[in-house]
């Protein structure tokens, strides 16, 4: 709701009111019924159905470290605000890919902001069937650590796993990684942003035009009715 309150105060777009006072003021009816009454009501509904979707399908909350201007990409929506590119929405997968090829997140704040290039995102994350590699074939192990450790992602997908949990023992924290739904390895509904934070300001990173609603997306639907059919 932070997103869509400034857009009313602050408006990004000059077709709103960016412009001046008067286009300010021409525009501001709109704004308020646009992203307050419009898209305000789609999060709160969005927000209960994710909460009741949690109860059958538990979740964590976890910390994904990049830069805003990543973060912005990923979690915006890909027709308000500033231009978006083609990109827009998706998680891309990064370098490194030190326990398998996917998509990072971990369970404490600072693990994410080692990583983080001014940016965090916090998100909902049903991890589903996931491998303790320290438990896995020595040869997947051994893979860990290394960039590009691609025989941890084969093998697990292989034996029915969609995530990877990871003890990396030199710097001393856990890592998940979520096998990269881009690629289709997962559903994308797996992954669920809340907010963004940047980390120079300390505060609420701002998303002009607001975060895309997740669950309307037709990528997410698509996957959820396809997980549907697979449970029934």
């Amino acid at each position: 709701m932070f997103n869509y309150i400034m857009e009313v105060i602050f408006p990004s777009s000059y077709n709103e009111g960016c412009g001046g006072a008067v286009e300010w003021l021409v525009n501001f009816p709109s704004r308020v019924v646009k992203y307050l009454l419009w898209h305000g009501s789609l999060t709160i509904i969005e927000s209960v159905i994710w909460t009741l979707g949690d109860v059958l399908l538990p979740a964590l909350t976890l910390f994904h470290g990049t830069s805003s201007e990543a973060a912005d990409c990923i979690v915006a929506s890909p027709d308000r605000g500033k231009w978006r590119g083609q990109n827009t929405g998706i998680w891309q997968v990064g370098p490194g890919n030190y326990a398998g090829n996917g998509i990072y997140f971990a369970p404490a704040r600072s693990t994410a902001e080692h990583y983080s290039r001014g940016s965090l995102i916090i998100c909902r994350v049903t991890l589903g069937n996931t491998l303790d590699l320290g438990i896995a074939p020595y040869r997947v192990f051994r893979e860990c650590g290394n960039a590009n450790a691609l025989e941890a992602t084969d093998w697990g997908l292989k034996n029915g796993y969609v995530a990877g949990e990871w003890w990396r023992p030199d710097s001393g924290w856990w890592e998940y990684c979520m096998y990269d739904w881009q690629n289709r390895y997962n559903y994308s509904w797996r992954i669920r942003p809340l907010y963004v934070i940047d980390l120079y300001e300390g505060n609420i990173q701002r998303i002009h035009g607001g975060m895309c609603h997740w669950l309307f997306r037709k990528l997410v639907i698509k996957d959820i009715m396809t997980s549907l059919r697979e449970w029934l």
